[in-house]
């Protein structure tokens, strides 16, 4: 079963990008090449599933952090770990691939979940660079370069998918993480 960070929270994030997807189809000409005056939307949807995917990590945390909680008093360490884990995600910002991978080691104790970012016809190095690049594109939108990098609506309609997949990667990771190194039976309850 996903977290709701997954199967809540990103999923409706990344709606947005897939109506910006919808509006773009809408807009089009129907003659063939770069549609003049949609490029916007196709950078839109960059940010958007960069930011979806930001939000995706820090609800992930936060939902790690609940179902490492003990069920009954006493908490013992669970306090000290709550306040430091939020501190953490509080902290948390350009979602790139070593800075999730370095949030969830100091957090959660796990190692690498870079690791687990592959799948078919993606090696999770891949995945990584595929994340990073999506970052640089949003930060050179965010921050006004000039000229506004050029986003195919091919790559904007392609990138909510991966980041939904990348999510699932994560999620994954992160479950069976949480089963076998601090033994939590059900990390996302239904």
């Amino acid at each position: 079963m996903p977290s709701n960070a997954l199967s809540v929270h990103l999923d409706q994030l990344l709606g947005d990008a897939g109506e910006l997807d919808t509006i773009h189809y809408q807009l089009r000409t129907g003659l063939p090449g770069r549609q003049y005056g949609l490029a916007s939307l196709n950078r839109a949807a960059v940010v958007i599933s960069v930011s979806a995917w930001e939000s995706y990590i820090e609800e992930l945390m936060r939902e790690s952090l609940q179902a490492l909680r003990p069920a009954v008093p006493p908490l013992g360490n669970w306090p000290a770990l709550s306040a430091f884990i939020r501190g953490e995600v509080g902290r948390f910002n350009t979602p790139n691939a070593q800075n999730v991978a370095n949030l969830m080691n100091r957090c959660l104790g796990l190692p690498d979940v870079r690791a687990s970012w592959g799948w078919r016809n993606c090696t999770s190095t891949q995945a990584a660079d595929l994340l990073n690049r999506a970052l640089d594109l949003r930060h050179q939108i965010a921050h006004g370069v000039n000229p506004r990098p050029v986003i195919h609506n091919h790559y904007s309609n392609w990138l909510p998918g991966f980041i939904r997949r990348l999510a699932r990667c994560t999620d994954d990771a992160v479950r069976n993480h949480l089963v076998a190194t601090h033994a939590v039976s059900s990390p996302w309850p239904a």
